[in-house]
């Protein structure tokens, strides 16, 4: 069985580098063969501020924004994020993202992929 891994492109700046760093990480999971990896782009779900009236754990979503991003969450089994460094933190498209939902992140394995800042966005993964 090969696992299924999401490679999260965390950033939604217009302007961005994410998708090129996201596209190279992705290529080089494929090729390991351990992986079936999805490019994923946060942007691609327009998530606004958390707006959803019940707690994530519940599952009772009320947004389709939000039905898609649980649904494409759920389908993975590993998450890689490619994440900037914004301001010694991550973007806040990313944390935003990760709130979203709760149920569907559990028991699954998750990595980093950092960029920018003095410390190629080191500090945003901590």
């Amino acid at each position: 069985m090969t696992l299924k891994l999401q490679t999260i492109i965390c950033s939604t700046r217009p302007g961005r580098v994410g998708p090129s760093i996201a596209k190279w990480f992705d290529e080089f999971a494929n090729a390991d063969g351990r992986f079936e990896s999805e490019l994923i782009d946060l942007a691609d779900f327009e998530l606004p501020v958390y707006n959803e009236p019940n707690h994530p754990r519940l599952q009772k979503y009320e947004h389709d924004h939000t039905k898609a991003w649980s649904k494409s969450v759920d389908a993975a089994d590993a998450y890689v994020y490619v994440i900037p460094e914004y301001n010694y933190c991550p973007p806040p498209s990313f944390t935003n993202a990760l709130d979203y939902v709760y149920t569907e992140w559990n028991y699954k394995p998750c990595g980093f992929v950092s960029y920018g800042g003095v410390s190629g966005g080191l500090r945003s993964a901590q």
